[in-house]
């Protein structure tokens, strides 16, 4: 498992060898998404196999996220170990993850997390198994990828026939932690030194778009109402670097083919390319992820391997927390209740996902603790918002802060007609029973657990008039 952080998936486009090495030889997912886009509950329900609501992770900092609102039930790696497999993690783990966290960190057969300086990129330190290594000069995205292959190489040497997980959690491409001022600031990511420049002069791809720099009147969330115009020279800037940084990602993976091959584990391996969540540059005058927009829901999503067709784009939906079921079925791997996403194997084979519909969700985070992200909201508690989506309609619910008894602020998207998710639908009457319908099944979902959070639904009510 390959993840970066905060790629969107128009960025894949900056990926020619991952296409390659594993687009092109295995199946692209044409609807991946990250249903509760931040870093921590994506990483969290990869972990568990679980929606935000049942692991406890809703977003990025306390008192709804971070590692510290992790429950402590059985996670991936120890079904995995319980079946024989060897496992091993690098990079960054959710957020909040220190090395007090990482001494008594669960599952891991080698766990190299960085436990210092995790948007640095030039001066962090990683876990190391307990024996922390300080980094001054190397860059991040090498240093992640050197261990994961010496690791790859041992376990192969070790024992051939023994299987083994690795998940492989880059950096890049997130802004990056400075101390340009005090206590620190969010600047652009920092590319590796030999790809710093050599993409100057590309302009970002969503200032053609007609959701960006659009004002945001009664129709938005109130939290993105009255944004400022963003910038065209420093969006163009945020954008180059932001892809300047993925090249050494790109290469780090072609890197761990190679290595795969040398050992002749390659034709044995399922590789998996994704990210945590999308990214939004200028789009509703926003930078960051957070919202339940397309550009941030949708990720990459790659996967090559035995029994994987080459070359085939899969239709249908494919959450973050399918991808822990996904692990759990090519291991055969048993945890100790019903996962709530569902495998993705058939749809290596069938060329369609079985899930026809996600909770979308995202929990408050206090206002000036996020990376950098405008348009923040005021120091909410609890759910920022939680809606439904499905192939077509994204229908979103944002609990109005004054208590339970004031009506909720709800915005409904017709995709198909309307991609770019311009015309707030929620007060036309033409589409009431629409709204309606997919009121209640986001408030079903919101409670699910195991197979209910993957429901079959009937056809939506169709638009009247």
């Amino acid at each position: 498992m390959v993840m970066v952080d905060d790629m969107a998936a128009t960025d894949l486009r900056w990926m020619p060898r991952i296409r390659r090495v594993i687009g092109a030889r295995g199946v692209t997912f044409a609807d991946g998404i990250s249903p509760n886009p931040m870093c921590c509950p994506a990483r969290a329900a990869f972990l568990t196999g679980e929606e935000s609501h049942n692991n406890g992770v809703w977003s990025n900092t306390q008192p709804n996220g971070g590692y510290a609102a992790l429950d402590g039930d059985p996670r991936l790696p120890e079904w995995l170990q319980e079946v024989g497999y060897r496992t091993a993690f690098f990079g960054k783990h959710l957020n909040g993850f220190k090395a007090e966290q990482a001494a008594s960190e669960p599952g891991w057969d080698v766990l190299d997390a960085l436990v210092r300086g995790v948007y640095s990129y030039r001066n962090f330190t990683t876990w190391n198994d307990g024996d922390p290594v300080d980094v001054r000069r190397g860059y991040v995205t090498d240093h992640l990828s050197d261990a994961a292959r010496r690791t790859v190489r041992r376990f192969s040497r070790q024992d051939a026939d023994a299987p083994f997980f690795l998940w492989i959690s880059h950096v890049g491409p997130h802004n990056a932690r400075t101390t340009r001022c005090d206590p620190g600031c969010w600047d652009p990511p920092i590319p590796a030194a030999r790809d710093r420049g050599d993409l100057a002069g590309v302009r970002s791809p969503t200032r053609k778009l007609p959701s960006f720099n659009r004002a945001n009147g009664e129709d938005a969330p109130p939290f993105l109402r009255g944004l400022e115009r963003s910038s065209r020279r420093s969006i163009d800037t945020l954008h180059q670097r932001r892809v300047e940084t993925l090249r050494s990602v790109d290469r780090s993976v072609v890197h761990l083919v190679r290595t795969l091959r040398r050992t002749d584990e390659l034709d044995d391996t399922v590789l998996v390319f994704t990210s945590d969540n999308g990214y939004l540059l200028g789009q509703y005058r926003y930078v960051g992820k957070r919202l339940p927009y397309e550009d941030a829901v949708r990720v990459p999503l790659l996967v090559r391997g035995p029994g994987v067709p080459a070359g085939r784009e899969v239709t249908g939906t494919a959450t973050t927390a399918d991808l822990s079921a996904t692990v759990v079925d090519l291991a055969g791997a048993r945890p100790p209740a019903p996962l709530d996403g569902t495998s993705l194997v058939p749809a290596f084979a069938d060329g369609v996902t079985s899930r026809e519909s996600a909770l979308v969700q995202t929990g408050a985070s206090i206002q000036g603790e996020g990376d950098g992200e405008v348009g923040q909201e005021p120091g909410l508690r609890g759910w920022l918002y939680r809606g439904y989506r499905d192939e077509r309609w994204t229908y979103v619910r944002y609990p109005d802060p004054a208590g339970p008894d004031t009506p909720a602020f709800e915005e409904l998207f017709d995709r198909q007609q309307d991609p770019f998710e311009l015309e707030n639908l929620a007060s036309s009457a033409r589409h009431a029973d629409t709204l309606a319908e997919l009121r209640s099944r986001a408030r079903r979902l919101e409670g699910c657990s195991g197979s209910s959070c993957h429901p079959v639904w009937g056809p939506v009510p169709s638009p009247t008039g």
